[in-house]
């Protein structure tokens, strides 16, 4: 089939194309103050820092596997045989608990590295956003760049939503495909429910801690909102950074169950690095980073 089209239609279609540019174009023009301002407001607030700072506490904190029983039948069922917990535990299959091991610290890996990927795009798209911020001051925007810095605006936000809600959703029950405690069908088993658990990363009060001549009092606290547990371990280690001959014990360890220490028999005008971390349990799932802190003994001939 010949399609004929007239000189008089082409001049039409190309007035009702230009008509429509400039309408656009018009209509980006009274959006620009009002997406500068948007886009302003975002990055003060909601697009703020904050997300980082949340990411290296995900980064830095200790991951555990909780082990929780599930009794099923009430208490008053009196042939149901009831088991310790030390029991329990000694009925758990080793493999069986490795492999849950295993696969909750593959899960911590790419719950970290999902996140950092996400917050890489929030990054990248926070930058955009306030070179658009800077243009605009300058007077070098014009509008055909409106629509791309909507979409980014759009999208940054979507990414920041995903990371929030990556921050917790996949911390807590495992699917596992066997239960930890094999059924032999001589008893009813205790049902077992399994979690990744997360403590955040214990960092040291560089306020309080000091040091004396051959002595430093060391403090430290639990990053982010999570409260202290009272009865929790700790494992200070303690290098002599610039050892000479005569120095002994260049490396050791102590324990305590507080949250401050007072190390002693220390060499004086020496520099000791000291670190701090909960003590190892038999549940520790991943921990990647340990707090560290330098300090110099004093001079006491001065």
């Amino acid at each position: 089939m010949h399609v004929t089209v007239t000189m008089d239609e082409v001049k039409l279609t190309c007035t009702n194309s230009d008509e429509r540019e400039a309408q656009e174009i018009k209509n980006h023009g009274d959006t620009l103050p009002d997406l500068y301002n948007q886009v302003l407001q975002a990055l003060s607030s909601s697009l703020s820092d904050n997300s980082i700072e949340e990411l290296q506490l995900m980064q830095r904190s200790t991951y555990y596997l909780e082990i929780q029983r599930d009794d099923l039948l009430p208490a008053s069922d009196q042939h149901v045989l009831r088991l310790s917990d030390s029991t329990v535990w000694s009925l758990i299959d080793q493999q069986r608990l490795q492999h849950a091991m295993n696969l909750a610290k593959t899960q911590v890996r790419l719950i970290l590295t999902v996140l950092g990927l996400i917050y890489k795009e929030i990054t990248r798209g926070c930058q955009e956003l306030e070179a658009f911020i800077i243009n605009y001051n300058r007077g070098l925007v014009d509008c055909n760049t409106v629509a791309s810095v909507q979409q980014k605006l759009h999208q940054t936000h979507n990414y920041l939503n995903n990371f929030n809600t990556r921050m917790t959703c996949n911390l807590g029950p495992l699917e596992l495909p066997n239960q930890l405690i094999p059924n032999t069908g001589h008893f009813p088993i205790p049902q077992l429910r399994v979690s990744l658990a997360i403590k955040m990363p214990v960092v040291f009060d560089r306020f309080e801690s000091c040091a004396g001549s051959n002595s430093v009092y060391l403090s430290w606290d639990v990053a982010g909102k999570q409260s202290k547990e009272p009865n929790e371990q700790f494992e200070i280690q303690v290098r002599n950074l610039h050892p000479t001959t005569d120095d002994q014990d260049q490396f050791s360890k102590a324990t305590c169950q507080s949250y401050n220490i007072q190390i002693s028999n220390l060499i004086s005008d020496r520099y000791y690095q000291f670190s701090v971390q909960r003590v190892d349990t038999v549940n520790l799932v991943y921990r990647l980073w340990t707090d560290t802190i330098i300090l110099k003994t004093l001079n006491f001939s001065k």
